[in-house]
C-alpha cells in the first residue's frame, strides 16, 4: 500500500467531492433519478466494485475473468458490469489503441499489454459521473494501472496505482489478492423487482407536498 499510512492522500477538492458522494448516497429529496447517485440508478456498481481499480464491496464481491489472446474479458457481479480490455503487443501499442476521450465510458477506456508474467491495464477516461462520485475520485486527466499476476494455481496478485494531480497529492497503489472459487456468476438485474427508485422518487413527491418526511 502507498502511501505507508494508508491514508488516501486527498487534495481538498477530493475532500469535497466525497461529502457530495456521501451527500447524494443519502439524498431523500431528489427531482428526479439523474440526482441520485450512479449506483441508486442501476447504471454501476457500488463502492467501487467495477474498478478501475476494483474494490472489495459489502456482497456480491466475485469477479469472471475471461482471457484470450486479443483480449481480457472481466465480468462483474455487482450490478453485472463488463469491461472488454484488448490486448496489444506492448505498451505503446495498447496506448494508441484508446479511444477517443469524447466517448467517456463506465469504467474507463481500458487497453492492456504484458510485461513478463503482468498482464498490465491502463484506463483513462473514466465518465464524468463514475469520476465524481467515487470512491476512487478521477478527473479526465486521471490514469489508473491495474496489474494482474498469477501467484499460484487459484490465486491471482491484484494491484492498482491512480495518477490524478486534479484529487490526489500523489500518486496511490493498493493490492488484494484475488482467489479462485467454484461457481459461476450470475445475472445480476439491479432493478427488476427492485422498488427503490419508485419509491424514493414518490417519497420525495410526498414531502414536496407537505406530507412530510417520506
Amino acid at each position: 500500500m502507498e502511501p505507508a499510512d494508508g491514508r488516501l492522500p486527498l487534495t481538498e477538492l477530493a475532500r469535497t467531492r466525497a461529502r457530495e458522494a456521501a451527500a447524494t448516497s443519502g439524498r431523500l429529496d431528489p427531482t428526479g433519478p439523474e440526482d441520485l447517485a450512479p449506483n441508486d440508478r442501476c447504471l454501476l456498481g457500488s463502492r467501487g466494485s467495477g474498478g478501475p481499480g476494483m474494490l472489495n464491496n459489502i456482497y456480491n464481491s466475485n469477479y469472471q475473468f475471461v482471457q484470450t489472446p486479443d483480449a481480457l474479458v472481466i465480468v462483474v457481479e455487482m450490478n453485472y458490469g463488463v469491461r472488454v480490455i484488448p490486448i496489444l503487443r506492448d505498451r505503446a501499442a495498447a496506448r494508441a489503441a484508446h479511444r477517443p476521450a469524447v466517448l467517456n465510458l463506465w469504467m474507463g477506456d481500458s487497453v492492456a499489454w504484458w510485461e513478463g508474467d503482468a498482464l498490465v491495464v491502463e484506463t483513462v477516461n473514466v465518465n464524468p459521473q463514475q469520476g465524481r462520485f467515487g470512491p476512487i475520485f478521477l478527473s479526465p486527466q486521471g490514469r489508473v494501472t491495474e496489474r494482474f499476476t498469477r501467484a499460484s494455481a487459484t490465486q491471482i496478485a491484484y494491484e492498482f496505482r491512480v495518477e490524478d494531480q486534479v484529487h490526489y497529492t500523489q500518486p496511490w497503489r493498493a493490492e488484494m489478492v484475488l482467489e479462485a472459487l467454484d461457481g459461476q456468476i450470475y445475472e445480476y438485474a439491479c432493478h427488476e423487482g427492485n422498488y427503490a427508485m419508485s419509491g424514493i422518487l414518490a417519497g420525495a413527491r410526498v414531502k414536496e407536498a407537505g406530507g412530510g418526511a417520506p
